[in-house]
C-alpha cells in the first residue's frame, strides 16, 4: 500500500470511527429505494467469514436494485475483473473507473469507520454506475443514500475525496528509470532517479521500490514528490541492468465474487494490490588504455620534439596519430585493451627513422614506449692524395 495520499486522501484515512449500525459491518441501515425504513444497507459486509463464509476480507454490493448477499445462496471464488458490466444499465464501465474503484476498495476498504465505509460504497457505485441515478456527484439515489440523518453529513465530503485522489493516483502504474548522465566508465558510479507514474500520469508518493542493480541500495521510497534516487556502480566489463520492482501498489482490478442467484448482487472485495516492475540498461564504455611514447636521441639522449608517429591495431589499421611535444612526449588514448605497432612516420632533420615497435594495452594503464633515433652519420670527408707531376725532359739552347 501507499505510505502517503493526497492531502484530503490522509484526512479521510484518519476520520474518527463510528460503532457499526447494523447487522451486516461497518456502515449504516437506510431505507430501500422504495422508502421501507432500515432494509438496505450503504457501507461494508463483514466481520469478515461471517456475513460471507470464506471470505476473509470487508465486501461492498456492486449491483444496486439487486437483492442483497443474503439472497446469494452460495458464492463462487474470488475473480480479478479488469471490465465490468453493470446489471442494471447493461453498460460497461471505463477502463479508467474499473482502475478507480479498484484503487479505493484497495486503499480505504478495508475499514472500521462506519462513515468510512459508507463513502467507499458511495464510491464503487459511482464508478461502477456511471450516469445512472446511484452515481455521484448528481445522481438522486446517491444523494438521497448518504443524505438520510443517520449518515453523517462528512461521508459524502469523504466519497468526493476518495474519488479526487483516485482520478489523480489510480493505475494502472509505470515504473521510471532516469539515468543521471551519458556513459559510465567501467567501475563508475552514477545517480539514477526513479518514479512510479500512475494512470493519468501524476507521480506516486511513498512507494518502495526494490532494485536489483550492483551498488544501489536493496530498497527505497519515493518522497512526498513521488521521486527516488539511488546510486549504480558499473561493472568492469559489462553494461549495468537497473531492474526495479514495486511489488505493493494499490489495486488495479476488481476483486469480485459471483452469486449462484442472478438476482443477487455481486460483491466487491477490499483490499488487493498490484505490482510494476521495469529495467534500464546502462552503457558502460569498453575498457581503455593509452601509449605513452618517449622520444630521444640515441647519441645524446636529449628529447626530440615534432617527431611524427602512428599507432596501428593488430590488423595493420591506424587508429591514432600525432607528433611529441617540446618534452619529446606524445600519448595516444582511449586505446581498447590489445597489442598495438608504434611506426614512426617523420624523423627530425639529421636523424634516421626508428624501427616499429610493438606494445601490449590493457585495462586502464599507460603503456611506455621508448623511441631512440640513430643519427644520419656524417661521410667522412676524403683524404687528399699526393700529386707527383713528372719531370718533363730538359732541351738544350
Amino acid at each position: 500500500m501507499l505510505g502517503t495520499a493526497a492531502a484530503l486522501g490522509a484526512g479521510i484515512m484518519l476520520a474518527p470511527g463510528a460503532q457499526a449500525a447494523d447487522k451486516w459491518g461497518p456502515g449504516f441501515l437506510i431505507p430501500d429505494a422504495s422508502g421501507k425504513p432500515d432494509t438496505s444497507h450503504i457501507g461494508a459486509y463483514g466481520a469478515p467469514g461471517k456475513t460471507l463464509p470464506g471470505v476473509s476480507d470487508l465486501a461492498y454490493c456492486a449491483d444496486p436494485e439487486l437483492a442483497g448477499p443474503d439472497a446469494a445462496g452460495q458464492y463462487g471464488p474470488v475473480k480479478e475483473f479488469t471490465t465490468w458490466i453493470s446489471q442494471a444499465s447493461a453498460k460497461s464501465a471505463s477502463a479508467e473507473d474499473v482502475a478507480r474503484a479498484a484503487y479505493v476498495l484497495s486503499k480505504y476498504g478495508q475499514t472500521k469507520d462506519d462513515m468510512q465505509a459508507a463513502a467507499v460504497d458511495a464510491v464503487v457505485y459511482s464508478y461502477l454506475e456511471a450516469g445512472t441515478t446511484y452515481a455521484l456527484p448528481d445522481g438522486k439515489r446517491a444523494l438521497q443514500r448518504l443524505g438520510y440523518p443517520n449518515v453523517p453529513p462528512d461521508a459524502k465530503k469523504f466519497a468526493a475525496g476518495y474519488m479526487n485522489e483516485a482520478k489523480m493516483f489510480a493505475g494502472p502504474y509505470k515504473i521510471n528509470i532516469k539515468p543521471a548522465g551519458g556513459p559510465l566508465k567501467p567501475g563508475g558510479k552514477t545517480e539514477v532517479t526513479l518514479d512510479v507514474t500512475s494512470a493519468t500520469g501524476h507521480k506516486v508518493p511513498g512507494v518502495k521500490l526494490d532494485i536489483n542493480v550492483a551498488g544501489a541500495a536493496s530498497g527505497v521510497t519515493t518522497n512526498a514528490d513521488g521521486v527516488a534516487t539511488t546510486t549504480v556502480t558499473a561493472g568492469k566489463d559489462t553494461n549495468a541492468t537497473v531492474k526495479v520492482t514495486a511489488k505493493s501498489l494499490p489495486g488495479s482490478a476488481l476483486r469480485a465474487i459471483t452469486p449462484s442467484n442472478s438476482k443477487a448482487q455481486r460483491m466487491l472485495l477490499a483490499g488487493g494490490t498490484s505490482s510494476a516492475e521495469a529495467q534500464l540498461q546502462l552503457k558502460v564504455d569498453a575498457l581503455q588504455g593509452s601509449i605513452k611514447i618517449v622520444k630521444t636521441a640515441a647519441d645524446t639522449g636529449k628529447t626530440l620534439a615534432g617527431v611524427e608517429f602512428q599507432i596501428k591495431d593488430d590488423q595493420g589499421k591506424t587508429v591514432a596519430t600525432g607528433k611529441t611535444d617540446a618534452s619529446g612526449f606524445w600519448q595516444a588514448n582511449d586505446l581498447a585493451p590489445g597489442k598495438y605497432t608504434v611506426h614512426e612516420v617523420k624523423a627530425v632533420e639529421g636523424y634516421q627513422l626508428a624501427p616499429d615497435q610493438t606494445t601490449t594495452v590493457t585495462d586502464s594503464e599507460a603503456a611506455e614506449v621508448a623511441v631512440k633515433d640513430v643519427k644520419i652519420p656524417t661521410p667522412e670527408t676524403p683524404k687528399p692524395r699526393p700529386v707527383k707531376i713528372p719531370e718533363l725532359p730538359k732541351t738544350g739552347a
